[in-house]
């Protein structure tokens, strides 16, 4: 750390690794310094893209640059925990793309080590930093909507068969649950906070035996969470906190700029984020805070959060 600036490094410049870089121009309290990947030419060509000082061929490169204090790892999700692991074995401070591990157990392991080192650790659920999605939860901690009696969330997106690829491949920890089903899941334990007393699942598996759609129905002790997610076909991709009161809509609520507060069917209050950047910066601004102050987790996406969301997960899993 230097200047009161985080200088930051992105582990793999995959498709979200550009959206991440991006929004860094509306950051300013930290620096992208340096990329790695596996590929020389690859991070080259993403360096020059973002103006970044430094580009790697590998990732051993990158945990070894004594300038980065700040590791963002975008690798597939079979690949989390252990680079999460060398990076937190390096010093680095890391923000794990989600879901951060593959299972409850891993992400177990990962913050023993984590601990051990002392290193800060977070998931990167860019959702729960959303000004949009801050509000919702202020609406209902506010008592706008009354009880929460239901949750309802999608998301999905067409996504073309292919046997090798980190959707469809079972090496790759691929299936809809773990890629886009995190975000509906996520939803509910946001808003929800205790976990199901029951769950039912609706599963489509594709050839490669991965799910490529599902829909769950969690029931809790005094309120229920409607969810589906898939690569079949595009989703509304709403969510909907509903109360005995009123409701919360949530458009595109994964990537939410926008909420709207109903009662009946009466629009009683809205808000809309004026942000020109994706959203990607928000979760940033708020490590490199945590960072500065010395802590080693998010107040926003706690430990606790992180392993609750690998259980649900899991838990859903069995029901295949």
């Amino acid at each position: 750390m230097s200047n009161n600036i985080i200088k930051w490094g992105i582990l793999a410049p995959g498709k979200i690794a550009h959206q991440f870089a991006q929004d860094f121009a509306h950051i300013e309290n930290g620096k992208l310094v340096a990329v790695a990947s596996r590929s020389e030419a690859r991070a080259k060509e993403f360096a020059l893209q973002y103006h970044i000082e430094r580009a790697y061929g590998s990732y051993q490169a990158l945990y070894e640059d004594a300038e980065v204090d700040a590791i963002y790892v975008a690798t597939p999700h079979n690949f989390h925990f252990e680079n999460s692991k060398d990076a937190l074995m390096s010093g680095k401070a890391v923000m794990c793309e989600k879901p951060i591990t593959v299972n409850p157990e891993e992400l177990q392991d990962l913050l023993k080590i984590a601990q051990v080192q002392a290193g800060y650790l977070m998931e990167a659920l860019w959702t729960y930093f959303l000004p949009a999605i801050i509000n919702a939860q202020s609406w209902v901690a506010a008592g706008r909507i009354g009880k929460i009696l239901q949750v309802k969330a999608d998301f999905g997106y067409p996504a073309a068969f292919d046997a090798h690829s980190r959707m469809y491949n079972p090496d790759l920890a691929g299936g809809a649950l773990l890629d886009m089903g995190i975000y509906p899941i996520a939803m509910a334990a946001l808003f929800i906070e205790s976990m199901p007393k029951d769950l039912k699942v609706v599963v489509n598996k594709a050839k490669t035996g991965v799910d490529d759609e599902v829909t769950m129905l969690l029931e809790y002790q005094d309120s229920l969470a409607n969810l589906c997610t898939s690569f079949r076909a595009k989703l509304n991709n709403w969510a909907y906190i509903i109360g005995d009161n009123g409701y919360i809509a949530i458009p595109d609520f994964w990537r939410a700029k926008e909420c709207f507060l109903y009662e009946g069917d009466q629009l009683k209050d809205h808000f809309k984020d004026s942000s020109t950047a994706i959203g990607y910066h928000y979760e940033v601004i708020s490590m490199n805070e945590d960072l500065f102050m010395g802590r080693k987790a998010s107040h926003v996406v706690p430990h606790a959060m992180s392993m609750k969301l690998q259980k649900l997960m899991a838990l859903v899993a069995t029901k295949f």
